[in-house]
């Protein structure tokens, strides 16, 4: 086809996140980790939240099918889109169903990642070292607090159904819970203060990529709920301020996987 002569450029790669009010600058690094680390594609960031685009609208921050729209008309033959969720719930699909749609006019190839706890591998890597860098035993239990989704038909909740049975199954001290959608803290809070009875510490550990305005007000007030029953922190940092995600290792590890794995499924460049 004629027109395949103007998609010149090579490969490019998206982050694609909710972002943050308060935490941006988190995904701010991590976008920057990715240039250095693909240092030979065109690496770009996208957000998804309008919270955060309203917001902090002096940041000019992209929405992904303007990225992408960008990236079809500069003519970049290869496309990622990483997946920067935890969970498929309705942000990823979302994202599959943007990339789906450009692959309907545009001649360049694109692809994208699972979501970082939609295959059992990264499932398993990122969940088994969370629970190795935060042992409970000795009287510490931990609560995993993950967001939810408001639908119980959302193709997500396979992967959070899995990811609580896995945790509660690494120890019966570790608990799980949600903000909102399935199984919320305020609603399960009566058997949960009763299962954690007999600890002398409860450690929170938000289930949350960048917990952001969460950390501030959801998880502090489950801190501040639970402290009738014991002893109550969030997790202690790995690499930040307050608790993040991102930080743990084995997190950008499946990423970086991920996006390896779907370049290599799109081929060399011809």
């Amino acid at each position: 086809m004629k027109r395949q002569r103007h998609y010149q450029q090579g490969r490019a790669l998206v982050l694609c996140c909710f972002g943050s009010v308060v935490d941006q600058a988190r995904f701010d690094a991590l976008l920057a980790l990715a240039q250095e680390r693909y240092g030979d594609c065109e690496v770009r960031l996208a957000v998804s939240s309008r919270m955060v685009l309203n917001r902090l609208n002096e940041r000019e921050l992209q929405t992904l099918p303007q990225q992408l729209a960008s990236l079809d008309r500069e003519g970049y033959r290869q496309v990622v889109v990483a997946s920067c969720y935890l969970y498929p719930t309705e942000e990823h699909q979302q994202l599959k169903q943007t990339v789906e749609s450009f692959k309907q006019f545009s001649l360049s190839r694109f692809s994208y990642t699972p979501a970082l706890l939609q295959s059992v591998n990264g499932a398993n890597e990122i969940l088994a070292s969370l629970a190795t860098r935060y042992p409970a035993g000795d009287g510490v239990h931990n609560l995993f607090i993950h967001h939810g989704a408001p639908h119980l038909d959302n193709p997500g909740y396979s992967a959070i159904w899995y990811s609580q049975q896995l945790l509660e199954q690494l120890s019966s001290e570790h608990h799980c819970c949600s903000l909102e959608g399935a199984s919320p803290y305020g609603l399960v809070a009566p058997k949960l203060k009763t299962q954690l009875s007999n600890a002398s510490k409860i450690r929170l550990i938000p289930l949350l990529l960048v917990s952001g305005n969460h950390a501030v007000n959801d998880v502090k007030a489950i801190q501040t709920d639970l402290q009738e029953v014991a002893s109550v922190e969030i997790a202690k940092p790995i690499d930040s301020e307050r608790f993040c995600l991102l930080d743990l290792p084995a997190v950008t590890d499946v990423l970086w996987h991920q996006i390896n794995t779907e370049f290599n499924k799109l081929g060399a460049l011809s």
